[in-house]
């Protein structure tokens, strides 16, 4: 069976071009997986896209089939970072998954919301009245455990 790849050769030029990533068959079709799959892409305004893949984010345009429900998509072109539009910027800095996933390739959050997500939460632990002589050692040295991987100060 001949592989038919998803990606436009023009597109192939621009990765090269404009990530330095060259894309095998097995990249290809792993590229592909990412981006069907909601984690790790976010949809943009037009047929363009962010995918985040391999811990890069790239912007690419790509179609749907023309046939309804179908999951076959062709990679037309990647676009570089900075020619997201000011539509793609919007849709970006109001993602959940993009805020998640903390890296702001595109440049779209606030310098407040960049500070928010670099540090971890702060979580509000209660502890209840017991002294260390009533409580069995073993719990002890366990929420010693849990608390020193919560309120570890960067």
């Amino acid at each position: 069976m001949k592989f038919k790849s998803p990606f436009t050769h023009h597109a192939l030029e621009r990765i090269l071009e404009r990530y330095g990533t060259r894309f095998t068959k097995q990249r290809q079709l792993a590229f592909v997986r990412t981006l069907q799959n909601p984690k790790f892409t976010i949809p943009l305004t037009d047929n363009r896209r962010a995918c985040y893949f391999e811990g890069k984010w790239y912007l690419l345009v790509c179609s749907q089939s023309p046939r309804p429900l179908s999951s076959i998509i062709a990679i037309q072109t990647f676009l570089r970072l900075e020619d997201a539009n000011e539509d793609d910027k919007l849709v970006l800095r109001h993602s959940d998954r993009y805020i998640k996933i903390n890296d702001d390739a595109f440049g779209v959050l606030s310098m407040s919301e960049r500070k928010s997500i670099d540090r971890p939460c702060k979580k509000l632990v209660e502890l209840s009245e017991l002294s260390d002589s009533e409580l069995p050692h073993d719990q002890i040295k366990s929420a010693d455990r849990i608390l020193k991987s919560i309120c570890t100060d960067k």
